[in-house]
């Protein structure tokens, strides 16, 4: 598992007021604020929809160069494991009975409709309450990082010190170095 992706995600979740907690490979996170999910949250995610969530099991699937096909999903069963029934009675401790949601961000997904068609499907048929992807997530954090703001993350502080420099934009276009 990827470290910086992993901090990428709390880094996140923490922008948005979510309390963050690792269990393995995994990060669980609460929202500090109580407030009720929404119900128009979809099963993709996107920067404003994850702000919806009041609490959630997450794992990042760092596979920069991986696609996530059904045929990923059938070859690697892992990567849904932290769905299945009797891992998640685990958490429910942890939440106080609190409903919560799994999400499971991914690299990306298939350029053809019908393919991600299918591994949305799969993805909701196995457990999965929601997804997001890494460039959103990237994205997001990029966002809320403030240049002249200091941070104790030292991938926080590099992206501010990239954001400081214009090498890196609000909207994530990347911008030609002068170099």
């Amino acid at each position: 598992m990827s470290e910086v992706i992993l901090e990428l995600v709390e880094e996140f979740f923490q922008q948005r007021k979510y309390f963050t907690a690792r269990y393995e490979n995994l990060i669980l996170i609460r929202k500090i604020k109580s407030q009720q999910e929404s119900s128009e949250t979809g099963f993709i995610l996107d920067e404003s929809g994850a702000e919806n969530l009041s609490a959630a099991v997450v794992k990042a699937l760092a596979w920069h160069t991986c696609k996530i096909t059904t045929r990923v999903l059938e070859t690697f069963p892992e990567i849904l494991e932290f769905a299945r029934q009797d891992r998640i009675k685990k958490f429910a401790e942890w939440f106080g009975g609190e409903r919560f949601v799994k999400l499971l961000i991914i690299p990306q997904f298939p350029a053809h409709f019908e393919l991600r068609q299918k591994v949305m499907k799969r993805l909701e048929d196995t457990g999965i309450d929601h997804i997001m992807t890494i460039p959103s997530i990237i994205s997001g954090v990029i966002n809320r990082i403030e240049p002249r703001k200091v941070y104790s993350s030292p991938i926080c502080d590099l992206l501010r010190i990239l954001k400081f420099y214009n090498i890196i934009s609000p909207t994530g276009e990347q911008m030609e170095l002068p170099l």
